[in-house]
């Protein structure tokens, strides 16, 4: 006799012991196929599939035509996804007709979003700003410090911004209207005890959520705030000397910290932990950033070296600077040799960015040890009168730098007399200067973002008389310690899909 093909599976199913299986008389009748495994099998079901064949395999049957395999799974999500990609086309560009909705414009809107998860640059933007016109571009400048702004912040979002200075002291701004909206008084050098910083302070952070604010400085404590609260929550004091950079990763509350005494320490904020340490440099580091994944990058003065860190691997990649500017009239002695390496910017998980004390620019790729290109001399060079040899020129050095986050777009900041604005080319080899914008003093630090929605493009500048780290340097006709911000241009008629 036939036996019915359910009933004919070889792999053991729990019974109970006074329940007995029985077969049906009759011709057979195929099942389907159950898609459960067996282990999701009660007894109790089992019962079921024996006392009534027939009615549970129309219940089966019915459930397996609503039921849809994994690969039509995939198939009606990749539709619904290409749906959404020709929807947002047609809303971004006001009712494309549809022939232009054609295979080459999803394939670049499908990079784009792989880019985004990836991490890579995808937001050609630099050429859709006008610099043709910078005497009347939009700044705003806000007065708030008695000494030099040695650091300058901007809120995700673009509600607030924050500028700290060799005083001390911190001021929160409203980004919108550029009125004062608190500050945080520093305190006298050799207080203890106080919340806040007792000597000038070098860096600040702002998490990606807009819930804390972190500020480091020459007193080698790090302070953290509250930024709807306007408050100190509280104060790590695990470093040996001046904390000299600060950065939150992307979609984290998790703190990477630069200092003098050359390590790199790693905070969580949510939880006012500490976590470890990371040691490698053999100079001062003098600055830091990180984006999403769990890594971050530092320059570290005058061993001439930016390191990548690998976080979950305990490892790091080693890049050597000390570039060299070639003599213009063929000689093998070079004009000038970086001797320190103190900002750096990432532009996306695998370029980033470096400047230094002899004027140079490089471009570097995560995947080579040198960098991928150099501009020498970025921002000039400038010229001391000497009594016994006459005039002297040196370059001017890079004493600020960053990007537009996963874009071909950054900005460098020195005591030229500018603020200028780079380009990167489109196989990401090289840059040029597309603008140059005027502002008078010394560009300690710099911020770039565009905002959402409005997609307002906003470069935060903290300016003052003096270099952040000495006072060597300066600057008295008509230079005022201040927070620029300067709003960029647009061209009319460019789209802009971001």
């Amino acid at each position: 006799m036939a036996v019915d093909p359910f009933f004919a599976n070889t792999r053991k199913r729990k019974r109970p012991n006074n329940k007995t299986t029985s077969t049906r008389k009759g011709p057979n009748k195929p099942q389907p196929k159950n898609t459960k495994p067996d282990s999701d099998l009660e007894d109790d079901e089992e019962d079921h599939f024996n006392t009534d064949v027939s009615g549970e395999s129309e219940v089966e049957s019915s459930e397996e035509e609503i039921e849809e395999t994994a690969a039509e799974k995939r198939v009606r999500l990749a539709k619904a996804y290409l749906g959404s990609i020709e929807k947002s086309l047609e809303d971004d560009v006001n009712a494309f007709d549809a022939a232009d909705l054609d295979r080459d414009l999803i394939a670049e809107r499908l990079k784009k979003d792989d880019d985004e998860s990836e991490g890579r640059l995808h937001l050609r933007v630099a050429d859709t700003f006008k610099f043709d016109n910078v005497e009347n571009i939009k700044m705003n400048s806000m007065r708030g410090h008695e000494l030099s702004v040695t650091a300058v912040v901007l809120s995700e979002d673009g509600s607030v911004l924050y500028s700290a200075s060799k005083d001390g002291s911190i001021v929160k701004w409203d980004a919108k209207t550029f009125k004062k909206l608190h500050a945080f008084l520093g305190g006298r050098k050799g207080v203890k005890n106080f919340d806040g910083h007792t000597r000038a302070i070098l860096c600040l952070a702002i998490s990606y959520d807009g819930q804390y604010l972190a500020s480091g400085g020459q007193d080698k404590v790090i302070n953290i705030w509250s930024v709807k609260e306007n408050k100190h929550i509280v104060q790590f004091t695990q470093h040996r000397d001046t904390v000299s950079g600060l950065a939150f990763r992307k979609g984290s509350n998790q703190l990477y910290s630069a200092s003098h005494d050359r390590t790199v320490k790693l905070w969580n904020v949510d939880e006012r932990a500490y976590i470890e340490t990371l040691f490698g440099h053999q100079d001062q580091l003098t600055d830091i950033d990180t984006l999403s994944r769990e890594r971050c990058i530092s320059t570290g003065g005058r061993d001439k070296t930016a390191r990548w860190w690998k976080i979950p691997e305990e490892s790091q990649l080693i890049y050597r600077g000390g570039v060299s500017t070639k003599n213009p009239n063929g000689s093998d002695r070079p004009l000038y040799v970086e001797g320190s390496l103190d900002c750096i910017a990432q532009i996306d998980e695998s370029m980033f960015i470096t400047g230094g004390d002899s004027g140079v620019i490089s471009l570097w790729d995560i995947n080579r040890k040198k960098p991928v290109f150099s501009q020498s001399i970025a921002h000039g060079l400038n010229t001391y009168v000497s009594e016994s040899e006459g005039d002297i020129k040196t370059p001017y050095w890079i004493t600020a730098l960053a990007s537009l986050r996963y874009s071909d777009l950054f900005v460098s900041g020195s005591w030229d007399g500018y603020v200028r604005v780079w380009k990167l080319a489109a196989d990401n080899k090289s840059f040029s200067q597309v603008g140059q914008i005027p502002v008078d003093g010394v560009v300690n630090s710099i911020q770039v973002k565009t905002l959402f929605p409005s997609k307002r493009t906003l470069i935060v500048l903290g300016v003052g008389q003096e270099l952040k780290l000495g006072r060597w340097l300066r600057l008295k006709k008509g230079v005022k310690n201040c927070t620029k911000v300067i709003e960029l241009e647009t061209k009319p008629n460019e789209l802009r899909i971001i």
